[in-house]
């Protein structure tokens, strides 16, 4: 079996976690998971994105680069890219693949995520 995505590992300031959650339980629509028990001490959040996870976790550091990004596959590109900008979310645009839509989207940190609607 060749390798699959298990999580991608995304941090945001101290005393954010509830922004966090808001923007990716909310906005984005992942579903918070258990983290396991031998985490619970620590801060952070577990996110369930189709068979992998997002681990979001506090750091003073962010690290951010501008093409550092995780990417998520949508359904409906145009109906989260509405949710998003509701949620007041800042977008850029990204280069164009036959056959794919996509987008990128950040969380209120500045981490990027990428859409994409593959049919």
């Amino acid at each position: 079996m060749p390798p699959t995505l298990h999580h991608a590992q995304v941090f945001y300031p101290p005393g954010e976690e509830a922004n966090a959650r808001q923007f990716y339980t909310g906005a984005l629509g992942l579903e918070e998971i258990a983290r396991p028990a031998v985490l619970r001490d620590r801060s952070g959040i577990w996110l369930a994105a189709g068979a992998g996870h997002v681990h979001l976790s506090e750091d003073r550091e962010l690290g951010l680069h501008p093409r550092r990004h995780f990417a998520l596959r949508v359904d409906d590109l145009d109906a989260a890219v509405a949710t998003l900008r509701r949620a007041g979310a800042r977008f850029e645009d990204a280069d164009p693949i036959p056959g794919w839509r996509r987008t990128y989207v950040f969380d209120p940190f500045g981490n990027k995520i990428e859409l994409d609607e593959i049919p």
